[in-house]
């Protein structure tokens, strides 16, 4: 594996062996920090410890090995690589190694994604069926990856496989998508979210999914709903909008468009913490 830097915020108080352990996922900036600075006051203020690794592009970590879990060798999903070599498994690793050098007990973790995070985090949740997470937030990706078997068809006559269906990928089968849509997931959705930034993936199958963030948080949750239903199968997984928030972690975390950090009693409804830990 290449290597892996990694961010973490500990309480200045408490015992670390009880606290809920978070993961937080960086957006297509690659910073970690960034991810820290957002999560720690509510994590000084509420015992959480904190973790944000970061996949840099300079430790080799294309968006094929982030976003997209690093499940094929190389951005034309045709070679799949074995399962323990996918980024995917460095989380459930680094889970046990915390664990092994705070002392912490506790039995899983929670997750929070924002853009190319929020990418990272569902994806992961189809790919990794035995992952030890407790609650997910994948908040305002760019491009989502369709629980469809047979593929994600649009307009231009493509059937498109990973990283936008699980056409082509060993966890395609029923009983995989019915533990994902048991998932305690939440897809959370800036309603002003709607700006087709630097960051937007704009290659043809993200397109199809909407011309926006939201349109396409949207799209990805109404064909959960319908396989869900195709299936017989109950589905947790929930559309949370934060009215008034954009392209913002911080923003998503407090549920409050007008945040300010260091602020910890500026939560609005549809906030990511609260989705997490109450």
């Amino acid at each position: 594996h290449k290597p892996l830097t990694v961010h973490y915020y500990l309480p200045s108080w408490g015992e670390l062996d009880y606290m809920p352990v978070l993961f937080t996922m960086h957006g297509a900036e690659r910073s970690g920090l960034n991810q820290i600075n957002v999560w720690k006051y509510l994590a000084e203020a509420n015992g959480i410890i904190v973790i944000a690794p970061e996949f840099s592009k300079e430790n080799g970590y294309s968006e094929n090995d982030y976003q997209f879990g690093g499940i094929f060798t190389s951005a034309t999903f045709s070679s799949l690589r074995p399962l323990e070599e996918w980024t995917y498994c460095l989380l459930e690793a680094l889970f046990d190694y915390v664990k092994n050098e705070t002392g912490n007990l506790s039995d899983r973790y929670y997750l929070f994604g924002h853009s190319a995070g929020g990418q990272f985090v569902h994806r992961f949740l189809l790919a990794m069926p035995d992952a030890r997470v407790n609650r997910a937030v994948a908040a305002n990706p760019g491009s989502w990856t369709f629980p469809l078997s047979e593929g994600f068809a649009e307009t231009d006559s493509q059937n498109y496989g990973w990283p936008y269906s699980i056409r082509n990928v060993p966890f395609s089968s029923e009983e995989n998508l019915r533990r994902f849509f048991m998932r305690e997931l939440y897809v959370q959705i800036g309603t002003e979210d709607i700006v087709q930034d630097a960051y937007f993936p704009m290659d043809n199958a993200s397109m199809a999914q909407g011309n926006t963030r939201f349109e396409r948080a949207h799209a990805f949750y109404k064909c959960c709903q319908d396989v869900a239903k195709k299936l017989s199968t109950a589905l947790r997984i929930e559309l949370v909008e934060v009215e008034g928030a954009g392209h913002s972690s911080a923003q998503m975390v407090y549920g409050n468009a007008t945040v300010s950090l260091p602020q910890t009693d500026a939560r609005e409804t549809g906030n990511a913490f609260d989705l997490l830990f109450n």
